[in-house]
C-alpha cells in the first residue's frame, strides 16, 4: 500500500502540455499520467492513456490553469495543476464586410427571441459534445481543399460598425460544391440559423466538436452517424454572408479553437 501511494504521489506535479506556449486559440495536448479527469478553462478534460485535449480561449489572460484529478489507492481522490504560459496570437488584418442591413440594424423583440434560442442550442451543442465517447481513430481533413478566405481570430467590421471576432476558417466556394465531414462523428444539430444559416454541427467524442455554416443544404440530420470525408451537406450563403462559401469551425466544449490544428493531431 506505501508503494502505491508513492507511485500515486510521484505522477504529481509530473503535467506536460504541448505546445510549450500555447497561443490563444490554440488546441493544447496535456499529459498527466495517472489523471482520470481534470479540468482547463472550465470544460472537462477526458484523458485517455495519461492524455487528454483542451483549448485555449481566445481572450485568457497570459497564463491558463490545468487542474487534473487522480485516484489514491484507498479510493481517495486528490487534485494536482500547473499553470500555463500564454502567448498572443498574431492579429490577422481586420476585414470589413458589406451585408444585408438585417444583420447590424437592433433586432427587434420576435427577432431577438430567435436569436437568443439559436444561442441557446449551440450552447446546448457543445455541452453535450463531453457526453460522445471518441468516436475518431484516422486524422482529421478539410471538409474542403479550397482558397481560405478568412482566418481565425480576425475581427470584422459589418456595415461599418466592429461586430465580432471570426471564430472560423472561410473556405471559398460556389453554392452547390460539396462540403465533407472533417471527421467521424454524430451530428448533434442542424438547422437554418439567423447568422449561420444552414448549418451542421457534429460531434467526435471527448469534447470535440466542428460546426459548418452557410451551406445551401444540409444532407444530414440529428443522430446520423457520418464517417470521415462523407458528404453532409453543399456550399451556400444563408445566414450573414457576403457571398457562397464554408465557414468550418471548431470546438472542445463551449471553446472555439483554430480548426487547421486539428489536421495535426496524432
Amino acid at each position: 500500500m506505501v508503494l502505491a501511494v508513492l507511485m500515486t504521489l510521484a505522477a504529481l506535479q509530473n503535467i506536460t502540455w504541448e505546445p510549450a506556449v500555447p497561443v490563444k486559440g490554440a488546441l493544447v495536448v496535456i499529459s498527466a499520467p495517472g489523471a482520470v479527469t481534470g479540468e482547463v478553462a472550465g470544460e472537462p478534460l477526458h484523458f485517455r492513456g495519461g492524455q487528454a485535449l483542451a483549448a485555449v480561449p481566445l481572450g485568457t489572460d497570459d497564463s491558463l490553469r490545468i487542474q487534473t484529478l487522480y485516484i489514491l489507492w484507498n479510493g481517495d481522490a486528490t487534485v494536482d495543476g500547473a499553470y500555463v504560459r500564454v502567448a498572443a496570437r498574431p492579429a490577422p488584418r481586420g476585414e470589413r464586410l458589406r451585408t444585408a442591413p438585417r444583420f447590424t440594424t437592433p433586432p427587434d423583440s420576435a427577432l431577438q427571441v430567435r436569436i437568443d434560442r439559436e444561442r441557446a442550442l449551440a450552447r446546448d451543442a457543445a455541452r453535450r459534445a463531453h457526453q460522445v465517447p471518441r468516436l475518431w481513430s484516422d486524422p482529421f481533413v478539410r471538409p474542403r481543399e479550397a482558397r481560405v478566405t478568412s482566418v481565425f481570430g480576425t475581427g470584422r467590421e459589418v456595415n461599418g460598425v466592429l461586430r465580432s471576432i471570426h471564430y472560423g476558417l472561410d473556405l471559398d466556394g460556389r453554392r452547390g460544391d460539396p462540403i465533407h465531414a472533417s471527421n467521424r462523428g454524430v451530428v448533434a444539430l442542424v438547422g437554418n440559423f439567423f447568422y449561420g444559416g444552414i448549418s451542421v454541427y457534429l460531434h467526435h467524442g471527448e469534447g470535440l466538436m466542428t460546426v459548418y455554416h452557410h451551406m445551401s443544404r444540409a444532407l444530414v440530420a440529428v443522430g446520423d452517424t457520418v464517417e470521415r470525408g462523407q458528404l453532409i451537406g453543399r456550399v451556400g450563403a444563408t445566414g450573414r454572408v457576403t457571398g457562397p462559401h464554408l465557414h468550418w469551425g471548431a470546438q472542445y466544449g463551449g471553446i472555439s479553437f483554430e480548426p487547421v490544428e486539428l489536421l495535426t493531431l496524432p
